[in-house]
């Protein structure tokens, strides 16, 4: 880092586990990527996973590199109580007393945390000192410095949610649905320039739905679907959105099945019938009647849950019994089943949007199932 440049983090608690249990770091370079988005004007699309006037005032020439950091969560070894803030102070030095920043101090030490860092070539004036932070009641922000503020949050912002989507979309990964009364949600917020530095929590427990992240697979699955999404992020990817919903973090409920539901919906016109929906799922899925057959029943059972909620006539916990293939299961078992089906769905509609020019969205349609269904 030089005089004239400024490097801006987010660092935010996961619930990520490497596939050996190994807690060394996974560093992925998204310098490229974030390139790419701001160039094709990412901020004009219908929705924004920020602040979309922040990327519009970015230039892309300004950045230098861009990365994010991922700190597997620790399953078993040596217990260093202390692991979560000396790593996080080793990646962004030793936050200032005045900034008041202490609880990433008291997570837990089977955490993992997520760093997004983002290197600028330019510098960032005006960043606030400890005498503008501390001498009077109210605290003096420069006005420019607080355009600055929003305007590199956003980009990061983006940069988390975009980074989500690669890894929801490769390691569909099942869990369970347990809500608490005391949900993880936190993160630091930093901006560094020369000798410089400001922080504040900016929380989010986006990352904190459990992933098995597989190492193995970084470079034949997670880094070719980053380079696809990145080329085509800027478009209105709804149902990628939606399914981003369905797992936001891991405060679960039935609910989240409808958000599946839709996200798979979404692949399709308005009109499409839910038998459609699904007759696509199997033909573009399965390899067998059997695995068909299951799909199917999985599918139907999923879709009689969404018309009960979304129609007023039941609720359901998690822990409701439902039948699946003439057995009993657990409710939320239809979610843990249904989110593989829908990732690798969004995975084929983006190959098809990356095929196909004309295309601006992620959409199926019946010429799709005829060429599937028949060779010739």
């Amino acid at each position: 880092m030089t005089k004239s440049s400024t490097i801006t983090r987010w660092v935010v608690p996961c619930y990520f586990t490497e596939e050996k249990h190994k807690t060394e770091p996974i560093e992925i370079d998204l310098s490229s990527h974030l390139k790419l988005m701001l160039k094709n004007e990412v901020w004009n699309r219908k929705f924004d996973f920020g602040f979309s006037t922040g990327l519009q005032n970015t230039n892309p020439n300004d950045i230098n590199k861009a990365k994010a950091k991922i700190y597997p969560r620790f399953i078993s070894g040596y217990v260093n109580e202390k692991r979560i803030p000396d790593l996080i102070e080793k990646e962004c030095g030793k936050f200032p007393a005045h900034l008041k920043l202490k609880e990433y101090k008291d997570w837990s030490h089977q955490l993992g945390f997520v760093i997004f860092e983002i290197e600028y070539r330019v510098k960032t004036n005006n960043i606030p000192s400890k005498k503008d932070l501390t001498e009077d009641i109210i605290p003096h922000y420069d006005s420019d410095f607080i355009e600055k503020y929003h305007q590199k949050l956003a980009v990061l912002k983006e940069l988390a949610s975009f980074l989500l989507a690669g890894l929801h979309l490769s390691f569909p990964t099942e869990s369970i649905m347990m809500r608490t009364d005391n949900p993880i949600n936190d993160g630091i917020f930093q901006i560094k320039s020369g000798r410089s530095t400001y922080a504040c929590k900016v929380s989010s427990n986006s990352f904190m739905h459990e992933v098995l992240i597989e190492t193995s697979k970084l470079s034949s699955n997670v880094l070719p679907n980053l380079d696809g999404l990145a080329s085509v992020w800027h478009y209105n990817l709804w149902s990628l959105k939606r399914y981003l919903n369905a797992v936001e973090s891991d405060q679960l409920s039935m609910d989240n099945l409808l958000d599946l539901l839709f996200a798979l919906e979404g692949l399709f016109e308005k009109s499409t019938s839910s038998d459609f929906v699904k007759s696509m799922c199997l033909v573009s899925l399965c390899r067998t009647r059997k695995e068909a057959r299951k799909m199917k029943n999985l599918l139907d059972v999923a879709y009689s849950i969404r018309n009960e909620i979304a129609h007023g006539g039941q609720s359901y916990d998690p822990y409701d019994k439902v039948k699946l293939e003439g057995k009993e299961t657990l409710a939320q078992m239809i979610y843990w089943k249904v989110k593989p089906i829908v990732a690798v769905m969004i995975i084929k509609a983006i190959s098809k949007l990356l095929n196909d020019k004309n295309m601006k969205n992620l959409r199926f349609n019946s010429d799709d199932f005829v060429n599937m269904t028949f060779e010739k």
